[in-house]
């Protein structure tokens, strides 16, 4: 049946109530409720606020009938059939007497809905029925017949409003039968909400009166029902305008919401709660799948301990307590063992919050494969690591057959050249006793490179035990026990105090001696070599170096060899450093030292660099950590 309203009995209803129209058409905006005015036939609600207010209302509506002698059929409530019955009596009706005529009428309305409801709904042939056989009676004699119901009203707060509208319409068919004055009534309370605004407006449609509640219909004065109107449809603006907002409010709300599952499903967190004062546990589904739980099954505070790998569980009971308490984020990761005997890692983080009520809300992450990758990580390590000692073990033998096996038939060919050359070189021609002479030069020089590679290996292996060295009296030590480094084959000036620096005493010994001999080696041919040597004190900062005191925590020492060398382009400085990098094949070289210096020190904690420009010199500096004075 459609719920729309029937125009053509609309306008039968307004035409029977002549008055009422002339008095709204007279100024009055709003129907007044003078009930012996009404006609023979209309169908009218009225909303209201209290009780008290509907049944004066409804006693006014029937005291009207039985006073002129028409006929009233109440379907009520118990409390709304009591309270009517003392109004009439208190207005001076004999309710008993109007009742034994038949005159008045009154039903049950849970008891009479209950017989014409099927499904749910109301059955247009059992309402018929049950409503018409009632109206039958009281209009017996030809009787007027005046009607209440709330029947709809019951409807409507069971939450099934469609059956109350189907009802009135109901009601407006059984009027093309049966010519009655039908009152309906609704608690206002009952349409609060935006959502009961278009249910609210089928209502007032399928009445031929709307009546408004109490605290409107009181107004007798036209301005302030102007007012009042004025008023209503402010707030229905601002009604309307506020909906749409919370429309949009609430449409951005669930967009962030999807994103926000969309990221939580993908990252793969479980969400867990737990009620700080009665330490109730609430899980996501992702987390109880991370806990081995079905999503149906309920998890526990308790339960979640038991799942936790015994030798686990106390230390993440503490952790938990330890954030609960001091009021802190917690973080864990502990090993559960699920129903079905499965090992998981899981890692859990969360926060207190206390903002109304006292819980602690966190994540929970399988990290299962990431600790299987861990461990398959370490073991690999483990191996490679077991490989290269064994890889290394090999090289040192390896460099043991070198520094033994190579270098003797290198020291017997050495041997050989220099006798040939001492006992015959007068009687060989010249380019023969070039050959020799090239024989044992190289053979000298493949002794250095040997003993250098071997050299650059024990400082790269080799345990280096660092402590407090005097670096002064290293350097003297140096320039005495190396001839080309005193005069008159060089002038070698140390300039200042050199103060004490953590390192090892033999592999700073190399760095230096390298420095130094490389200074006094790559002079112009013709030059004598003219080298400085000072150290400056850095702040720990880094910054610029400076002589400053000799202690403060965390300082360097930078200890400078400057000489009046060839000098090395710019671009060939960051290759110096590198094994068997020979930059003049004018001057003799392995191309290892400096290397040598570059790993020695960075095996002491310090670092190498330069500054340099050909035909000007270089100086380079060697960076150590320095040595409390106690230490000098």
């Amino acid at each position: 049946m459609t719920l729309e309203y029937d125009t053509r009995r609309k306008s039968q209803f307004m035409n029977q109530n002549t008055i009422e129209v002339a008095r709204a058409n007279a100024g009055l905006l709003a129907p007044v409720v003078d009930w012996s005015d009404m006609g023979e036939v209309g169908h009218f609600v009225q909303f209201y606020e209290r009780d008290e207010f509907l049944v004066e209302s409804v006693s006014g509506f029937i005291g009207a009938a039985l006073r002129i002698g028409d006929a009233a059929i109440v379907i009520a409530t118990e409390s709304h059939r009591q309270a009517l019955d003392e109004r009439l009596k208190k207005q001076g009706f004999d309710v008993n007497g109007c009742r034994a005529t038949g005159r008045y009428v009154p039903l049950d309305a849970a008891q009479t809905l209950a017989q014409f409801m099927v499904n749910g709904a109301p059955d247009s042939r059992l309402f018929r029925e049950t409503i018409g056989s009632v109206m039958a009676r009281a209009s017996k004699g030809g009787r007027r017949v005046r009607a209440f119901g709330e029947m709809v009203a019951l409807l409507w707060a069971e939450g099934k409003g469609d059956a109350a509208i189907q009802l009135e319409e109901l009601w407006n068919d059984l009027a093309r039968t049966y010519s009655f004055s039908l009152f309906c009534a609704y608690p206002m309370e009952a349409f609060r909400g935006v959502s009961n605004g278009k249910p609210f407006v089928h209502i007032c449609q399928a009445h031929s009166r709307v009546i408004p509640a109490e605290s409107y219909a009181a107004q007798g004065d036209v301005d302030e029902r102007l007012r009042s109107i004025s008023l209503l449809q402010q707030k229905a603006s601002s009604l309307e305008a506020e909906t749409e907002e919370r429309k949009h409010a609430e449409a951005a709300r669930h967009a962030e919401q999807t994103r926000l599952n969309m990221a939580v499903a993908v990252a793969g967190l479980g969400i867990w709660e737990i009620d700080l004062v009665t330490n109730s546990l609430i899980c996501s589904d992702q987390c109880k799948t991370h806990f081995g739980v079905e999503p149906h099954e309920p998890l526990s505070y308790e339960r979640f301990l038991g799942l936790v790998h015994p030798d686990d569980r106390a230390e993440v009971q503490e952790v938990l307590r330890a954030a609960m308490d001091g009021n802190k984020d917690y973080e864990a990761e502990y090993r559960i063992i699920d129903p079905h005997g499965s090992l998981r890692w899981i890692a859990s983080r969360g926060r207190c919050f206390h903002n109304g009520s006292h819980r602690m809300l966190g994540v929970a992450l399988d990290i299962t494969e990431r600790k299987q990758a861990a461990e398959i990580l370490e073991q690999t390590v483990m191996e490679r690591t077991a490989e290269l000692h064994e890889t290394i073990a090999e090289l040192e033998a390896f460099s043991f057959s070198i520094s033994h096996d190579m270098r003797a038939p290198l020291r017997s060919m050495r041997g050989f050249a220099d006798v040939l050359l001492r006992e015959c070189g007068d009687k060989l021609p010249p380019e023969y006793r070039s050959y020799l002479e090239r024989i044992a030069a190289s053979g000298e020089r493949m002794d250095r490179m040997i003993q250098d590679v071997l050299t650059f290996s024990r400082v790269a292996r080799t345990e280096l035990n660092l402590e407090p060295i005097n670096l002064e009296h290293l350097v003297r030590g140096i320039l005495e026990c190396y001839p080309n480094l005193q005069m008159p084959q060089a002038e070698v000036v140390i300039e200042g105090h050199l103060p004490a620096v953590i390192g090892h005493a033999a592999a700073l010994t190399q760095c230096l001696s390298n420095l130094l001999g490389n200074a006094v080696k790559f002079v112009a041919l013709g030059t004598q070599p003219s080298v400085r040597v000072w150290a400056e004190f850095c702040p720990p900062a880094g910054g610029a170096a400076a002589r400053a005191p000799r202690k403060s925590p965390g300082r360097t020492v930078r200890v400078y060899v400057q000489d009046n060398g060839i000098g090395i382009p710019k671009e060939a400085q960051a290759k110096i450093f590198t094994i068997f990098q020979r930059l003049n094949k004018n001057y003799e070289g392995t191309g290892i030292g400096l290397a040598i210096v570059k790993k020695a020190a960075e095996r002491m904690g310090g670092k190498v660099g330069l500054t340099s420009a050909p035909g000007q010199g270089s100086t380079f500096w060697l960076e150590l950590k320095a040595a409390d004075a106690s230490g000098a």
